[in-house]
């Protein structure tokens, strides 16, 4: 098997944190990045699927306190037996 060297340009704080958890993995970014490119060749597609995250997912204290109040505030024992005007009302204020 020949082996090439290869560059390729990635944000430089990536680079480092995924080497961390390379590291951490027991593997170095060579191996890592030959694992990506097999799964790409054998599967003939990405491993995972590319999506755009719009924002983060705050799970701050302050979050999780509203979201157990709102769950409190469930009147029923399945929220499915709850009608869309019930729903909208429970939900007001919340962005899903």
């Amino acid at each position: 098997m020949t082996t090439i060297q290869k560059t390729y340009r990635i944000d430089e704080d990536l680079q480092q944190k995924a080497e961390q958890y390379f590291s951490e993995m027991g593997l170095n970014p060579t191996v890592a990045i030959t694992m990506f490119f097999k799964r790409v060749v054998d599967e003939k597609k990405m491993p995972f699927i590319p999506e755009v995250i719009s924002e983060r997912v705050d799970y701050s204290m302050e979050s999780k306190n509203k979201l157990s109040a709102l769950i409190s505030k469930i009147p029923v024992e399945n929220i499915s037996d709850m009608t869309d005007t019930e729903k909208a009302k429970l939900l007001d204020g919340w962005e899903l």
